[in-house]
């Protein structure tokens, strides 16, 4: 089972008037994968409320989807903290109930409720008409969360089971309580008694939280080979790359046909991504979804990678296409793969793949198209070799603290910097790699053991080689590379007394070196 979590926040307002207004709340999400979300409405939330609908579910890709809330929050808006609610049953009409375990305190202008509160809500077909229906709604009794083996939340929460295509939602409703269980599920619209509380204050409004988790089942598979798409045959097919993956035993081969996948991937045990030729067409695209979440953290700063390989080895990519455009511009690091390692190495080689177009129009704290860091105390390894890294709006490779490996026989062209080692190594291997139009083309910052010979440096508008190891590294090997038309040459004023930076090839450059 793999979960996915989020928060929904709304902003419910009535105008007040004569009548009591009844309010209902449509709201929903979509699973990675297989389904396009539609909205209509949307913020200021005023009489209409906001409605958000499944659409071409792709029930070939999911052998089923859950639907389940693990807890439930309602934020007051002036004062008061949050509170959870506690599941308490199912009503006649499938509807499920959770109620306060102590009363709410509702502030806005002139206006005051304090009330223990309940939430109503139903999981039913899309009728085209947001609100409760009296049958036909799916059975929240269908299974529980314990039964799955799910550990998170509470055993007996209900889980939705969703195993067909076509559109549905969810419709929830906050009601006043009396506190007993026989009239669970009566009481006033809550949005209703506050907004014509003390006479009615004219638009007075609270403020809601809701948490929303899916979870959907893959079932596995012992098959070393699996393959997304059908340009193969004999051999399992799955509709998407996530699907396949989940499906796969450690150490399986994914073969991807050739299309565009809009999907982001996160790898947590041995496994191979090779991307097939099939006719005429031959790319494997990975593109970033329509919704493109921070799926790792460096620190305080979020990441939000294509691909992410978490303390997971060996861990191959071939044959891919990597490209960032339509990111989307999240707030923190963007790039299109990411090794870290934290438990344990994460490990393996990326050949003969492109990565491009990482951060295009994004102003984010970093863009890299490809990173690896080792925190895991034990020694990593990652290959790049046979590559294509282009048009990155930042670094093109990154090998971060206690990284190691091999990087040998790529092309780079049009990033701020080629490759760029930050407290790498002990042991990292760089040769016959040609970077063109980039900033500053290898860059060592308090590296050790980084061995760079062989490679082309053509065209770099500040330093083709930067050396600032004299604070913690040192031992490095940087010789027998070409640099053409260069700003500077190589950078020495940081250099450790141990780096050996000579014999280098310099031509047609403003400085051979520089401090």
């Amino acid at each position: 089972m793999k979960p996915l979590r989020i928060i929904a926040t709304m902003v419910a307002a009535l105008l007040v008037g004569p009548y009591l207004l009844a309010a209902t709340y449509t709201m929903g999400y979509t699973p990675a994968g297989g389904v396009t979300v539609n909205s209509a409405g949307g913020p200021p939330y005023t009489i209409n409320p906001a409605l958000f609908t499944y659409t071409n579910f792709n029930s070939s890709a999911y052998q089923a989807l859950y639907y389940g809330v693990n807890y439930v929050a309602n934020v007051a808006m002036v004062g008061s903290p949050t509170g959870n609610m506690t599941f308490l049953g199912t009503l006649a009409n499938g509807s499920l109930v959770w109620a306060s375990s102590q009363n709410w305190q509702f502030t806005g202008g002139v206006c005051s409720v304090n009330t223990a509160t309940q939430l109503i809500m139903q999981v039913q077909q899309l009728t085209g008409t947001p609100g409760f229906i009296s049958s036909g709604a799916l059975n929240g009794a269908s299974t529980t969360k314990g039964t799955l083996g799910i550990t998170t939340g509470n055993p007996s929460d209900p889980l939705f089971q969703v195993v067909s295509a076509g559109n549905f939602q969810v419709t929830f409703q906050f009601l006043t309580w009396d506190g007993t269980q026989p009239n669970l599920g009566t009481g006033s619209d809550l949005q209703s008694t506050f907004a014509n509380c003390n006479g009615g204050t004219g638009g007075a409004q609270f403020q809601t939280s809701v948490d929303f988790e899916f979870w959907w089942s893959i079932a596995k598979t012992t098959a070393k080979t699996l393959v997304v798409g059908i340009c193969k045959t004999n051999s399992q097919s799955y509709g998407d790359i996530a699907t396949a993956v989940a499906a796969a035993p450690a150490g399986a081969v994914v073969q991807i046909c050739p299309g565009t996948y809009q999907q982001q991937l996160t790898l947590t045990q041995a496994v191979t991504l090779q991307g097939i030729a099939y006719g005429a067409d031959q790319a494997v695209v990975l593109v970033p979804p329509q919704v493109f979440e921070a799926n790792g953290s460096l620190g305080p700063i979020s990441i939000y990678a294509q691909i992410l390989v978490q303390d997971a080895s060996p861990v191959n990519i071939s044959g891919l296409t990597i490209d960032g455009n339509n990111s989307g511009c999240p707030s923190g690091a963007i790039a299109g793969i990411v090794y870290l390692s934290s438990s344990s190495p994460s490990s393996g080689k990326v050949t003969n793949s492109v990565i491009r177009n990482t951060g295009n129009g994004c102003n984010a704290p970093a863009i890299v198209g490809l990173y690896a860091q080792n925190n895991s105390g034990s020694a990593s390894s990652l290959t790049l070799q046979g590559n294509s890294i282009h048009s990155i709006n930042g670094g093109a490779v990154v090998y971060g603290a206690n990284q190691g490996g091999i990087i040998a026989s790529n092309t780079i062209d049009q990033t701020t910097s080629g490759l760029m080692f930050q407290q790498a190594g002990p042991s990292v291997s760089v040769t016959s790699n040609n970077l063109t139009s980039v900033q500053d083309g290898i860059s060592l910052n308090s590296a050790t053991g980084v061995v760079a010979t062989g490679n082309r440096i053509v065209n770099s508008s500040d330093k083709a080689i930067n050396l600032q190891d004299s604070s913690s590294g040192g031992n490095n090997n940087v010789t027998r590379n070409t640099i053409d038309e260069a700003n500077c040459g190589i950078s020495v004023s940081g250099a450790a007394t141990s780096d050996t930076f000579l014999p280098n090839t310099i031509q047609n450059s403003a400085l051979a070196t520089c401090q």
